[in-house]
């Protein structure tokens, strides 16, 4: 980037540390985390109290390197909020400057959001996730069960926001569909707001009707797409979904007015990132104009560009061919005047309600 500003981290705070917990797995065991791990990989998860967890040596040692300019465990590089911050000099989504810090707001015995990706069950193969499809076992749910449990036994009074699911799909999944069909304010009192993390492609008017309860709460849609044809949805990034009937859900998605802020997903890889400008139109065409009559504003529509991450999935050979960004890879030059169009056309739809976030900072 040319110009890059010097940034005194110190001057700034993530507020995930105080707010959010994310759980996964690494093969049979839970895993925990204040962030997406791969941009901040500290594992909280010692025990089964999941109280204990959130309170333990290592979250207090991130949380105080928070607000000393130390972002303990966190990774420039990928995450899209420190790299906007870092080369730019702005703080975005969960970056705040540290003047903002309130400890009454930020500082909590348990968190105030969780995300769920620890259960990877889902309808679709993506070559950037996984090799084969991960069905509904009997093994799988009962082990996602027992962690539901456990976040509704231990952080149940406190939660006003639950994410779902990034490791698989929360309308595929047995075992979420039924915590989230049981999220009610006596069990959940302070739940103000359901983060829905699909693929979208059973997000259809039936199985939504199907989910009465949590209508009033999901404000917040977060969708995985990764293309913007047919061929390189159902061949090369999504394997097992079907392009139009995705198509055919998002119109239906932009009909539902509760919804207050849509994300869209994008892993950036070398069949893909010559369609990000096309993606940015699809969204907008079916998106864009979305107003909710009652109360006089436009839906957030916000995109977000990622590279994509060397899960142990995709071998290493894979992995450097996927990876365009690399100056030494061979299609770099054409891939670096794609991202130039893609941050023009952020800065064009900046205060429109229409955000465009990329962790590909470096390469402008």
């Amino acid at each position: 980037m040319k110009n890059k500003p010097k940034v005194d981290l110190k001057n700034f705070f993530c507020t995930q540390p105080f707010l959010y917990s994310e759980f996964h797995r690494k093969g049979f065991k839970r895993t925990q985390y204040v962030c997406c791990p791969d941009w901040n990989d500290i594992n909280l998860y010692d025990s089964d109290n999941l109280l204990d967890n959130w309170n333990s040596d290592k979250a207090k040692e991130i949380r105080k390197g928070h607000l000393s300019g130390n972002f303990v465990g966190c990774k420039p590089e990928v995450c899209p909020a420190l790299n906007t911050l870092v080369n730019t000099g702005k703080p975005v989504l969960s970056i705040r400057p540290i003047e903002d810090y309130n400890p009454e707001e930020y500082d909590h015995s348990s968190p105030k959001r969780i995300k769920v990706c620890s259960d990877d069950a889902c309808n679709l193969k993506c070559p950037t996730c996984r090799t084969e499809l991960k069905p509904n076992t009997e093994f799988r749910t009962a082990r996602t069960r027992g962690l539901l449990d456990s976040i509704e036994k231990y952080y149940a009074p406190t939660l006003e926001e639950v994410f779902t699911s990034g490791g698989g799909d929360p309308f595929y999944s047995t075992p979420m569909r039924e915590f989230l069909e049981k999220i009610d304010k006596v069990k959940f009192p302070k739940i103000k707001n359901i983060m829905l993390h699909t693929n979208g492609i059973l997000f259809t008017p039936k199985i939504w009707e199907r989910m009465k309860n949590i209508h009033p709460y999901v404000k917040y849609v977060e969708i995985s797409v990764d293309a913007a044809t047919k061929d390189t949805y159902e061949n090369k990034v999504r394997l097992n979904g079907k392009w139009d009937v995705l198509m055919d859900n998002l119109k239906f998605i932009s009909t539902l007015d509760q919804i207050e802020r849509i994300q869209f997903d994008y892993v950036v890889q070398k069949v893909n990132y010559n369609e990000m400008v096309p993606f940015i139109d699809i969204i907008y065409e079916i998106f864009g104009t979305k107003r909710d009559p009652k109360i006089g504003r436009y839906t957030n529509v916000d995109i977000n560009f990622q590279k994509v991450w060397p899960w142990p999935s995709i071998r290493q050979e894979d992995y450097d061919d996927m990876c365009v960004w690399k100056g030494e890879h061979p299609e770099h030059s054409t891939f670096s005047e794609v991202i130039q169009q893609v941050e023009s056309y952020a800065k064009k739809m900046r205060n429109r309600g229409r955000n465009i976030y990329h962790n590909l900072h470096d390469q402008l």
